[in-house]
């Protein structure tokens, strides 16, 4: 007897409510799996990299700035960072 002829065999026999929680986990089961293939097919295909994909948007958002608008910005931001988002005294470089 094949598994699937004593599956058969055995939801046959089994009262009415447990037929139906064995088509419920049947249902999940089922759903899992075409889940997992989608998710399997959709990780086949070729993906650009998340990072990559930023930077460039990146540099096309800098490529539309004017480059006086660039000298503004303040060029000891690395060293004064505490100044400018708190406020605090100055470093001189």
């Amino acid at each position: 007897m094949t598994i699937r002829e004593q599956l058969i065999k055995e939801i046959a026999q089994a009262p009415d409510s447990l037929v139906e929680e064995i088509l419920d986990f049947c249902l999940f089961i089922k759903q899992r799996y075409q889940a997992k293939a989608t998710t399997q097919q959709a990780s086949a295909e070729p993906q650009s990299s998340g990072i990559l994909d930023l930077l460039e948007r990146v540099k096309q958002i800098q490529a539309q700035i004017p480059a006086e608008e660039w000298d503004k910005l303040p060029h000891d931001g690395s060293i004064n960072h505490d100044h400018y988002l708190y406020g605090a005294p100055k470093v001189e470089e």
